[in-house]
């Protein structure tokens, strides 16, 4: 008879961890998305009104675009600051990321309502830019607030990200290529890139799946006034709203569009990796 390894004994917490808290209510709530919530009867009406209805589908366009657009604007900055970060010394590097990882560690509401005394209407930094610069007064409960503000969020996990892809860069193909007469812009676009770019498309589908499923700082700053998935489904599992069932189908439709866009980077990712498929 087969012995068990004693260490897989190791993994009984953890399986009963993710059965109890992931997987039973994942599977509660796929089930009652297919759920009438008058009367417990099996329906499809939850998901048509989910990719028919006006308000849900603006939900679903608007959750894209501003995920979209906090992920490139993280991106963008968080490559920038890891490249800076790489070519600093090691202790300068050490005190810059320590600092950039404070943010994952501070409550939505918190930086929500630390962006209100910085950015709100009566601001410290509007009542500058308004009354001393002559400047009109920046809105941070307008989109282009809510991208400013995950930007707090996204541009230090991005530069955590990609500061130890440009540390892990191996600098002997640069300067084989360089001895081969290749250009500086030649080295980025034939060396560089290809090879960062796992690393990168990694840290970006880091950011996109929390930015889909943004929900407390936006909720904190503009409460319902702007339509994401996330606060819709919010609203109908609060009291006011209360239809669990088509909660759980907006669940179900914001999972996949989650899952789907992690195995496309993911996809990608494999095809940009050295070696990997083609």
């Amino acid at each position: 008879m087969r012995r068990i390894s004693h260490e897989w004994f190791f993994l009984i917490p953890i399986t009963v961890f993710l059965g109890l808290f992931v997987f039973y209510p994942l599977t509660r709530v796929v089930l009652r998305s297919f759920t009438d919530n008058l009367t417990g009867h099996f329906t499809l009406q939850n998901y048509l009104n989910a990719f028919t209805q006006t308000r849900y589908l603006g939900s679903l366009k608007n959750t894209l675009w501003f995920a979209g657009a906090c992920t490139l604007v993280g991106a963008v900055g968080g490559t920038f600051v890891g490249l800076l970060a790489s070519r600093m010394s090691p202790k300068a590097r050490g005190m810059l990321l320590s600092f950039y990882s404070l943010p994952m560690t501070l409550s939505s509401l918190v930086v929500a309502f630390a962006f209100i005394v910085l950015l709100g209407r009566n601001g410290v930094f509007n009542i500058i830019l308004n009354r001393y610069l002559g400047l009109p007064k920046f809105d941070l409960y307008s989109w282009h607030g809510l991208v400013v503000t995950y930007s707090f969020y996204n541009i230090p996990l991005m530069t955590l990200t990609m500061a130890s892809v440009f540390l892990n860069l191996d600098r002997s193909l640069i300067e084989a290529a360089r001895n081969l007469g290749a250009k500086a812009w030649q080295v980025w676009i034939y060396v560089i890139i290809p090879v960062l770019a796992p690393g990168f498309i990694a840290g970006i589908s880091i950011v996109l799946a929390g930015m889909l499923a943004a929900f407390g700082t936006a909720l904190a700053l503009t409460g319902m006034a702007k339509s994401l998935l996330s606060l819709q489904i919010y609203s109908h599992a609060s009291e006011s709203n209360y239809n669990i069932p088509q909660a759980s189908a907006l669940a179900v439709v914001l999972i996949v569009v989650i899952v789907g866009s992690l195995a496309t980077l993911n996809w990608i990712e494999r095809r940009l990796r050295p070696g990997g498929e083609r």
